[in-house]
């Protein structure tokens, strides 16, 4: 029934059509006479101050608008205004009457009466930022206080935009952006943050947000809108090589020097654009955009996860409830070149190399009270950790324009990454071991996408896809967990992951509509090894074989009617596993006829304002690690094992997002709510003693919830000259487990965090900066008593 309800809608829905205007009209004055090079506008409101579109009447005093102009207002009613030199403007509110297709509008003008007025004197400050159609440009000048270093520092304090200060992502009108570029080209790609946290602030004149962003110029006004995108307009005074060099040096102690040295070069000309850096410090900075202390992931990785092999063996988690600043101890040297060179204006390459390497150090405290059934107890691991990662790097880019309307783009990529970590581990204050973590991590990818420009309105692309990842891992432990005669325990873990797709997308628009529909297949091959041993036995080994293939067809369809934007989008896929686990000689084997649909829905308020809403319905496999069977040893207490399953988690997603920002008077808010609920999931079944942790994964079709609701406010008070920002968000979970042969038990987390910001901007030599951070957590399992965590923090700031 509810696929037929949502057939039915879609079918209305693309039934439904309706006409556009063509607005037209005349200028004359009194005596009949047309007024030529008379100024037209159309506003939102009539007080408005904002023109949306502009022209002038002609020799015969004659105007008009397009349909596709008045589109793409996506307004029911407007203000239309005539305005001319030594004459009285007139305004006339227009209602957008879809049933009509042409709209004739006449003005008839007045002279001005002419009176002598004594002299007046306005003063005013010059505008902020500027709006341009798509684009609003902030000049950098007017949100700087002398304290931001790095472009990063004048983003944040920019209207609309945030930035996560731990990966790095910017947020701009409630999306996390494509890109940042540098005059208009895409020199890092998604890992944005290289340009972010190392270009100096003097280098940039303006950052303009970019609505409706487009890389590929051939897609420009027909893929679906909606990607933004920020652009930093250098100084037009900047020369060919521009670059700063920075020595910080201090000292910890007497015998132990503290650092933090930086240079960057930026290159600019018709031929060649390029920025590097190179950073050593050892104050717990992070210039590049790999966190290795905090587990954050970029963008980049973000958007690349689905095709990385597992790791089965984590690195201890850093706990950081300060700053990172005040808890990394680092020696972190990191270099990176990026370049563009155009070798004609039909082709260009694009490099980026990477070298990354850091000694990460800390001492950790966990304890933990365990009230089981009847079973009281508390265990304690205090852990001396090093952290050693390497990482190398190189990714190219070639773009080749085959003629006016095609576009061929090949991208590579080679990664090899390598983490020692050495610990030593103080077991309930009695037992030490000694553990040692090596982790491989080579990567490689390259993907061919071909564009052809069908037309105007029409575009096909045809793309071929390969990742492969080879993650070998070997953790050994002294002395040995499962036998006094042995020196050692050690567990190595291998995962690889080869990914392959071929997909053909057609993308179309419309006058006010867009669409895109998606037809490909993909192949995933993930084999698995595992052998735990010691010098006297093997205690468990693993090897399995998981392929994955799909054929799939989706399709996204964009309606555009005045203020709604409707754009219901679908998934169907064929989708075969296989799973063979070869020490047991046991095969799983599954097909499935996955259907997906989802539904967008944006309604605009007003130029600064919109609500929006989404549902939809998704299947998903489950991840690799959840499919070998027998042990595997991750650290001084805890073995994993599963119950293997190919069974889909059916899961649905609502909801609701409520957006203002008002540049004009400094004011922002966002509100948002989202409900989920997934059916299908592998729970966990724990066995807990003071020494040892054992987790066995199964499936069951239980439910798991989750509830988030989040809202940030933000506005500059003038006669206090601050900035206040109040920030809010609150999550439940719902999910179920099993510990310590129990039933399956319900358990419940709520989080909370508040923060308050305020920020002076006097335009003295002294400012302020202060943040008060509340954070809440109410942990409870089915008849068991509920844990609380309650903490603030304040951090205040003196800017000179």
């Amino acid at each position: 029934m509810k696929n037929k309800l949502f057939f039915l809608l879609l079918l209305i829905i693309i039934t439904f059509q309706l006409k556009a205007q063509t607005i037209t009209g005349s200028v004359r004055d009194i005596y009949d006479s047309p007024l030529p090079f008379t100024s037209i506008v159309i506003k939102e409101s009539e007080l408005s101050e904002k023109i949306l579109l502009f022209t002038k009447t002609d020799n015969n005093g004659k105007f008009s608008f397009t349909k596709e102009e008045i589109l793409s207002l996506s307004l029911s009613d407007i203000y239309l205004e005539a305005i001319l030199n030594n004459y009285d403007a007139i305004t006339k509110h227009l209602i957008i009457d879809e049933k009509t297709e042409k709209l004739e509008v006449n003005f008839i003008l007045n002279k001005l009466q002419v009176e002598e007025l004594k002299e007046v004197i306005v003063i005013g400050k010059i505008p902020k930022f500027k709006v341009s159609k798509d684009t609003i440009a902030f000049k950098v000048k007017e949100y700087v206080d002398g304290s931001e270093m790095k472009i990063e520092d004048v983003i944040k304090n920019l209207p609309g935009v945030d930035v996560n200060t731990s990966t790095g992502e910017i947020i701009y009108k409630g999306k996390s952006i494509e890109t940042v570029t540098l005059d208009g080209d895409n020199l890092f790609g998604f890992n944005y943050t290289l340009g972010t946290k190392n270009i100096n602030v003097d280098m940039v004149e303006q950052i303009e947000a970019i609505d409706n962003y487009a890389e590929n110029p051939l897609l420009k006004g027909i893929e679906q809108g909606g990607k933004v995108s920020l652009n930093l307009k250098l100084k037009e005074n900047q020369t060919n090589y521009s670059g700063n060099l920075v020595l910080g040096l201090g000292t910890f102690d007497i015998d132990k020097v503290a650092s933090d040295s930086k240079g960057t070069l930026l290159t600019t000309s018709s031929k060649l654009k390029s920025f590097t850096t190179l950073s050593y410090n050892n104050i717990g900075i992070n210039h590049s955009p790999f966190d290795y202390f905090g587990f954050n992931i970029n963008p980049e990785q973000k958007k690349e996860q689905n095709y990385f092999a597992k790791k089965n063996i984590p690195e201890t988690v850093f706990t950081n409830p300060i700053t990172l600043s005040r808890a990394n101890i680092n020696h972190q040297f990191f270099g990176n070149y990026n370049a563009i060179f155009k070798i004609n204006p039909k082709l260009s390459i694009k490099t980026n190399l990477y070298y990354l390497q850091d000694r990460i150090t800390t001492n950790q405290l966990f304890q933990n009270d365990f009230q089981i059934n009847s079973d009281i107890f508390t265990t304690t691991d205090n852990t001396f950790i090093t952290k050693k990662p390497q990482q190398y790097r190189g990714d190219l880019e070639i773009k080749y324009n085959t003629s006016k309307t095609s576009l061929l783009e090949y991208n590579l990529r080679l990664r090899q990454e390598n983490i020692e970590t050495p610990t030593t581990v103080i077991q309930n204050q009695t037992d030490e071991f000694s553990t040692f973590l090596n982790t491989e991590d080579f990567y490689f990818k390259q993907d061919l996408l071909w564009t052809k420009k069908l037309s105007d309105k029409k575009a096909l692309q045809l793309s071929l896809f390969h990742s492969f990842n080879d993650l070998p891992q070997t953790f050994s432990i002294t002395p040995s967990l499962f036998d006094e005669d042995a020196l050692m325990d050690t567990q190595e873990s291998e995962f690889k992951r080869t990914f392959l797709e071929g997909k053909a997308t057609y993308l179309g628009s419309g006058i006010r509509d867009k669409y895109t529909f998606v037809l490909g297949a993909n192949f995933n091959e993930s084999p698995y090894l595992s052998r735990l041993f010691n010098s006297e036995e093997t205690i468990s080994e693993n090897n399995f074989d998981y392929t994955q293939s799909n054929i799939f067809n989706t399709g996204v369809y964009n309606f555009n009617r005045g203020k709604w934007q409707i754009s219901p989008s679908y998934s169907i896929r064929i989708l075969n596993q296989n799973l063979e686990q070869n020490i047991v000689n046991n095969e799983q084997a599954q097909n499935d006829f996955v259907f997906e649909p989802a539904l967008n829905l944006k309604y605009k308020l007003n130029s600064v304002s919109f609500l929006s809403g989404n549902l939809g319905y998704n299947q998903n496999t489950n991840v690799e690690q959840f499919f070998f069977l027998n042990q595997v040893l991750t650290n001084n207490r805890t073995t994993i094992s599963n119950l293997p399953s190919l069974e889909l988690q059916n899961s649905q997603r609502y909801s609701l997002l409520y957006f203002n920002n008002d540049l004009y008077n400094q004011f922002q808010l966002n509100a948002n709510v989202s409900y989920q609920k997934s059916t299908g999931n592998f729970f966990t079944n724990q066995n807990i003693t003071e020494t040892t942790t054992q987790i066995e994964y199964f499936f069951l079709p239980q439910d798991n919830s989750n509830w988030s609701m989040n809202m940030q406010i933000s506005k500059y008070i003038p006669f206090i000259e601050s900035t206040l920002k109040l920030t809010s968000n609150y999550t439940l979970s719902n999910f179920r487990n099993i510990v310590n042969n129990s039933d399956l038990r319900q358990n419940q987390n709520q989080f909370l965090s508040n923060s308050f910001f305020w920020k002076t901007a006097f335009e003295i030599p002294i400012n302020f900066e202060n943040t008060f951070t509340y954070q809440y957590s109410n942990s409870k399992s089915e008849n068991q008593s509920a844990f609380i965590n309650k903490s603030w923090q304040n951090t205040f700031k003196i800017i000179f």
